[in-house]
C-alpha cells in the first residue's frame, strides 16, 4: 500500500513540474514590457523576390524627359526618280541663289513628303539661312527665321549615301526630328550637334 502511495505521489509531483514548464513557456521575455505587442516578422522574402509591376506605385520615379519628339516616315524611292546625291551640284549655294532647293526640286518634294504640316514652318524658320555644305561627309543647310534666333530654327542633313534626310526643328518651344530612313540615325554634323545642343536645359 505504502507503495503505491509513493508511486502516486510521484506521478503529482512529475505533472506538477510539467505544468510550470509550460507555463513558463508563456510568459514574456525578459527584456520586453509586460503587454507590449510584438511587431509582425518582416516578409523578406517576398521582398526581395517583387518584380517591378508588383512594387508600390508611390515608388515608381518617372524622370522628366525634355526628350525632342520624333517622326519618322520612311522613304521608298520610286523607279527613276532623283536620289539626294544630285544635289552636290548645289553645294556652296544660298537658297536664294538662283533656283531654291527648299522649294524646288527633289529635296522640297522630299521635306514635304515627310515633315507634312511642318513643312511651311520649316521654311519660314529657314529664311536667315546658311549655303548648302558638306560636313562630315554629309550635305547641311540651317538657319533661323528673321529676327527670332534661338526661338524659331531648323536645319536638313542630307546623307547622300543613304539616300536619307534628318531635319532638326526648333518652333513655339519645341523641338522635332524628322526621319526618314531605317535603321541607325543620320549622325548630326560638327556645327548642327552645336545648334541643338544650345537648346539643352542649364545645368
Amino acid at each position: 500500500m505504502s507503495r503505491i502511495l509513493m508511486t502516486a505521489a510521484a506521478s503529482a509531483l512529475a505533472c506538477a513540474a510539467l505544468l510550470a514548464g509550460c507555463d513558463q513557456s508563456k510568459a514574456p521575455a525578459a527584456s520586453a514590457p509586460v503587454g507590449a505587442s510584438v511587431p509582425a516578422p518582416t516578409p523578406v522574402r517576398a521582398a526581395a523576390t517583387a518584380t517591378p509591376e508588383q512594387a508600390p506605385e508611390a515608388t515608381v520615379q518617372l524622370v522628366p524627359n525634355p526628350a525632342i519628339e520624333q517622326v519618322r516616315v520612311l522613304h521608298v524611292a520610286k523607279d527613276g526618280e532623283e536620289a539626294l546625291a544630285s544635289l552636290k551640284s548645289m553645294e556652296g549655294k544660298y537658297r536664294w541663289d538662283g533656283v531654291d532647293y527648299l522649294k524646288t526640286g527633289v529635296l522640297a518634294e522630299r521635306l514635304k513628303a515627310l515633315t507634312g504640316k511642318h513643312y511651311e514652318t520649316l521654311l519660314r524658320n529657314l529664311e536667315t539661312v546658311g549655303p548648302l555644305e558638306t560636313q562630315d561627309n554629309m550635305l547641311t543647310v540651317f538657319g533661323n527665321r528673321q529676327r527670332m534666333g534661338g526661338e524659331e530654327a531648323a536645319g536638313v542633313v542630307i546623307d547622300p549615301a543613304r539616300n536619307g534626310l534628318r531635319i532638326w526643328l526648333l518652333t513655339d518651344g519645341k523641338q522635332i526630328v524628322f526621319t526618314d530612313v531605317d535603321g541607325a540615325d543620320i549622325q548630326w554634323p560638327k556645327d548642327m550637334q552645336a545648334l541643338i545642343a544650345n537648346q539643352l536645359p542649364e545645368g
